[in-house]
């Protein structure tokens, strides 16, 4: 497939049956015969989803994780949330300086657009285990964010008319006539048209890009963002929809997939084995109590026991106290 030339404007391909999402934008390559950095053409295929998990999993307050993106998807991807421009060309020192700069300015929006998304996603996919969403699809769930009162949280971020984005039909990357700018609203009611399969819109916006992939993975059958039940990432399963670890490498060269099952055996062995010696302590106590009525001060123990037993795991759920300080206290009873 034969891509066209692009300058400040990304393009993606979304290809509805195969679930897949092409991306054309500019990135930077070091020239060694120049000692320079230079900007290029890079394309990427990928499944859709993909880049909007790795987003969202991105901290942007951490140099090594926004490095990580960066060489992934190129410093360009997010350089218009900075509103510094772009040079095609840069010798190593500017080139590292410009980097320091896009980061500096834009981490307080990625972050923003990271949160409100992340909050969209949840809703859409029910990952806060909502009961009034149990029976709805993720469809009908953003229906609910973009139509009620629960409004679209990254959509806040945004004035809808704003949105601009330009879309055609042709499925590739090709210089072909593309249609009127139009806002968000008109875009989505054009991309979810059923006899839609694949189409291409450009943008200079990867945040409208993902409300656009958002938008499209809604509307996918067997697709879904999920949280990874051992490293809590976000992620979209390879195969099967039931998934719960993601394919990324957690320790020692092994991935969350590989190692998942035996971490989550033996945190509820744990488990088990906690909740055995906290009934073990609260039926001691218990019995104590009601072998001897008359002890007033045997009860006054007990309820102190209750009361403080509750205020501990309060204090694990807000980090702070550790699980194994809490087993500390209860092994001394």
């Amino acid at each position: 497939m034969e891509m066209v030339e692009i300058s400040q404007e990304m393009q993606f391909f979304i290809n509805k049956t195969n679930k897949i999402k092409m991306i054309a934008y500019n990135s930077f390559r070091y020239d060694k015969k120049h000692e320079e950095y230079e900007m290029y053409n890079e394309y990427k295929k990928i499944k859709l989803g993909v880049q909007l998990c790795d987003f969202i999993n991105t901290d942007f307050h951490s140099s090594e994780s926004i490095n990580a993106f960066i060489e992934k998807y190129g410093i360009v991807m997010i350089s218009e949330l900075s509103d510094i421009k772009i040079d095609r060309y840069y010798d190593k020192e500017k080139y590292g300086e410009m980097i320091n700069s896009v980061i500096e300015k834009a981490t307080y929006k990625l972050e923003k657009y990271k949160k409100a998304l992340i909050e969209d996603i949840k809703y859409i996919y029910n990952l806060n285990d909502l009961e009034e969403l149990h029976d709805l699809s993720p469809a009908q769930r953003l229906y609910i964010l973009r139509n009620s009162k629960k409004t679209s949280a990254v959509l806040k971020l945004y004035n809808p008319k704003e949105l601009k984005l330009q879309l055609n039909n042709y499925g590739n990357f090709a210089n072909y006539p593309i249609s009127d700018e139009e806002d968000a609203q008109e875009i989505a009611k054009h991309v979810n048209q059923d006899k839609l399969t694949s189409y291409c819109f450009s943008c200079n916006s990867v945040i409208q890009s993902f409300i656009i992939e958002l938008l499209e993975l809604a509307h996918t059958e067997n697709v879904e963002i999920k949280n990874c039940k051992n490293c809590g990432k976000y992620f979209v399963p390879d195969n099967r929809s039931d998934e719960i670890y993601c394919s990324n490498i957690y320790e020692n060269g092994k991935t969350c997939k590989e190692v998942g099952h035996f971490r989550t055996q033996q945190r509820l062995m744990k488990e088990d084995d906690d909740l055995r010696i906290y009934r073990n302590v609260y039926q001691k106590l218990l019995l104590r109590t009601r072998r001897n009525p008359d002890n007033s001060q045997y009860e006054k123990e007990f309820q102190q026991f209750k009361e403080k037993n509750v205020e501990l795991k309060e204090k694990i759920n807000n980090g702070e106290i550790t699980q194994e300080e809490y087993m500390e206290w209860l092994n001394k009873q």
